[in-house]
C-alpha cells in the first residue's frame, strides 16, 4: 500500500498544483453537459455517498438530482480529495483524466493518467475553443432461447461524432451518428439500402452559463430529474431525448438549485411538455427536491407554463380565466417529491413519491401514483472498492396515461420509469472496482407486468379497478447478468456481458414459461 501511495503521489501532483494556482475564471473550459448515460455519471453517483465541502477540494456537487450536468459544475478548488479512501480515489482518476482534456493546458502526466487527446482541438485563447471528438461506439446482442436465435446491433451502434465550439461564456455543442436505429425506414432516410444505418442527432445544443449563478440551454438533449439508479419516476434517463429550453439557477445562499425546461415533443400534434424543479440541500448530507410538469396540447408554448414561476396547477387556473376551459381541464399536471440522506459516509438512502393523479373525494376515478425507495452504499479497502445499489420501484395502473391524450410519453415510451405503469420492478447491483481500469459487476432484476399499458388509459364511467392490484394475468420476469469491464483510457471502454432471462406467465398466458440466455459486448472507442 505505502508502494502504491508513493507511485501516486508524482501523478496527483501536477494537476493538484494548476487547480490550486489556476484562479477560478481560467477554468471556464469544460461548458459541455454530463449526459445521465456518460460512464462517468455512475462515478459521480458514487461521489455522492462521501461528505464533499460545498466550495474546496477537487470536486464538488452542487447539485446531484438533477440531470443533465455541467462539467463545469464537477470542479471544485482547493486539494484533492483522492488521499486515503480508495472509493473516491478511483473516482477522482476517471473523472480527472476525461476532464483534464478541456484543461487550459496538457498535463505533464498525461500519459500516465491514460487521457485520450482529441481528434482535432484548437484554443486561441483559455475560452475561445474549436474541438472535435471522433469514435465507434455501441453493442453487439446475441439472444438465444425458446427455439430462437438473435442477433443483433444495439440502437445508437455507429459512427459518433461530437463537436464543441466555444467563445466566452457560449457554447455550440453537437453529438451526430452515422448509426443503427431499428425501424429507421419508418420515419427518415436510410444511409444504406436494406440496413437500419441512418443518421441522427443524439444531442445538440446552443448555451450560454455564468458560472456558478444561472445558464440557459436551447436544444437537444437527455434529462434524469430524480435519485433513482434504473430511472426516476418523472423524467428518466431510460426516456428519449428532448429538443427543449431549459433554465438553472444556482442560489448558493440557500444551497438550493431551480431548474426549468420546456419541450415539444409531438409538432405535429402540437404536443408540449413543461417541467420545473427545485433541489434543496438543507444540511451536508440530505438533499430534497420538487418536481412538477404540466402535459399540454397548443399549437405553441404558452407562456404561463413558459415563465415555470407559479405552480402548474395555479396556470390552469389562469388559463381557463383567458376562456379555455375545456383544453385546459384536460391539461394533465404531475408532480413528484424526493429526498436522499446520507446518514454516514458510503451510504445513501433515497427514494421518491409520484403523484399523477388523486382523487380523494370521489371514487369514480382511480389514483394514479408511483413511489420508490433505493439504498446506495460504498466499502473500501486499500485502493479497492466495492459499491452496491437496492432499488423498489411501484407504479399503479394507468399511470402515465391520459383518456384526454395528455400523456406523460415521448416517442412511444414513458417520460418516466421504464417499465411503464401497472409494474414492480426490484433491482440489485453490486460492483467491484479492483483498480481504475477494471470492474466487474453482478445484477438481479425481478420485474412484475401487469396487461395495463401506455396505451390503456382509464375510460370515465368503467368501473375503479383496486389501486395495490396488478392487472390480468401478471407476467413476471428474472434477470441474472454478470458483466467485465476495461476501462483503461477515458476514450477506451469495453465490456463484456453475460445472462439468463426467465419468463414467468409469459405474455400473461397463466403457466406459460420461457427462458433465454443473452450476451453483449459493449464499445466506446473514442479520440
Amino acid at each position: 500500500m505505502l508502494a502504491a501511495r508513493a507511485l501516486a503521489r508524482p501523478m496527483l501532483r501536477p494537476l493538484t498544483l494548476l487547480l490550486l494556482l489556476v484562479p477560478t475564471g481560467a477554468l471556464a473550459s469544460p461548458l459541455e453537459y454530463l449526459s445521465p448515460r456518460d460512464p462517468l455519471a455512475a462515478e459521480v453517483r458514487v461521489l455522492e455517498l462521501y461528505d464533499l465541502p460545498a466550495d474546496s477540494g477537487r470536486f464538488r456537487l452542487p447539485h446531484f438530482g438533477t440531470w443533465p450536468l455541467a462539467r463545469i459544475e464537477l470542479m471544485g478548488r482547493g486539494a484533492p480529495i483522492t488521499a486515503g479512501l480508495g472509493s473516491r480515489r478511483i473516482v477522482a482518476d476517471r473523472l480527472e483524466r476525461d476532464l483534464e482534456r478541456d484543461a487550459i493546458v496538457a498535463f505533464a502526466d498525461a500519459r500516465a493518467r491514460r487521457s485520450t487527446p482529441r481528434a482535432f482541438a484548437r484554443r486561441w485563447a483559455e475560452d475561445e475553443r474549436v474541438e472535435m471528438s471522433i469514435g465507434f461506439e455501441g453493442a453487439a446482442l446475441s439472444e438465444a432461447g425458446s427455439g430462437a436465435r438473435r442477433r443483433d446491433w444495439r440502437d445508437g451502434t455507429g459512427l459518433h461524432v461530437r463537436t464543441g465550439v466555444q467563445v466566452d461564456h457560449w457554447l455550440a455543442f453537437a453529438h451526430l451518428a452515422a448509426a443503427e436505429l431499428h425501424g429507421a425506414e419508418r420515419f427518415t432516410d436510410v444511409l444504406l439500402t436494406g440496413s437500419d444505418l441512418a443518421a441522427q442527432t443524439e444531442e445538440a445544443y446552443l448555451s450560454y452559463r455564468q458560472t456558478g449563478r444561472w445558464d440557459l440551454a436551447m436544444g437537444r438533449q437527455r434529462f434524469a430529474w430524480g435519485p433513482g439508479e434504473e430511472g426516476s419516476l418523472l423524467l428518466s434517463r431510460s426516456a428519449a431525448p428532448l429538443t427543449a429550453l431549459q433554465l438553472h439557477m444556482r442560489l448558493a445562499r440557500w444551497r438550493a438549485d431551480l431548474f426549468a425546461l420546456h419541450a415539444t415533443t409531438h409538432p405535429g400534434r402540437g404536443e408540449q411538455l413543461a417541467v420545473h424543479r427545485i433541489e434543496w440541500q438543507p444540511s451536508r448530507g440530505m438533499r430534497i427536491g420538487v418536481t412538477e410538469a404540466a402535459r399540454y396540447r397548443s399549437s405553441g408554448w404558452q407562456g404561463v407554463y413558459l415563465a415555470s414561476v407559479i405552480p402548474f396547477s395555479l396556470a390552469q387556473r389562469l388559463l381557463a380565466q383567458d376562456g379555455d376551459t375545456l383544453g385546459t381541464q384536460r391539461n394533465n399536471i404531475i408532480m413528484s417529491f424526493d429526498a436522499s440522506w446520507r446518514p454516514a459516509d458510503g451510504t445513501r438512502l433515497y427514494g421518491e413519491f409520484l403523484i399523477d393523479d388523486a382523487h380523494a373525494r370521489s371514487a369514480a376515478y382511480p389514483n394514479k401514483y408511483g413511489w420508490q425507495l433505493g439504498l446506495d452504499g460504498a466499502w473500501t479497502h486499500g485502493f479497492t472498492r466495492l459499491t452496491w445499489n437496492t432499488e423498489y420501484t411501484w407504479l399503479s395502473r394507468y399511470v402515465y396515461t391520459s383518456y384526454y391524450q395528455r400523456d406523460f410519453t415521448a416517442q412511444g415510451a414513458p417520460l418516466g420509469f421504464p417499465t411503464g405503469p401497472d409494474s414492480r420492478r426490484l433491482h440489485a447491483r453490486l460492483t467491484w472496482d479492483p483498480r481504475v481500469d477494471w470492474q466487474v459487476s453482478a445484477l438481479a432484476d425481478r420485474t412484475w407486468k401487469g396487461e395495463n399499458d401506455l396505451d390503456e388509459p382509464f375510460v370515465p364511467g368503467q368501473p375503479v379497478p383496486p389501486v395495490g392490484t396488478l392487472e390480468g394475468t401478471p407476467e413476471r420476469t428474472d434477470d441474472l447478468t454478470g458483466q467485465v469491464r476495461w476501462w483503461p483510457a477515458s476514450g477506451v471502454d469495453l465490456s463484456l456481458a453475460v445472462g439468463v432471462r426467465r419468463r414467468h406467465d409469459a405474455e400473461h398466458v397463466a403457466v406459460r414459461e420461457a427462458r433465454a440466455t443473452h450476451a453483449a459486448l459493449a464499445f466506446r472507442l473514442t479520440r
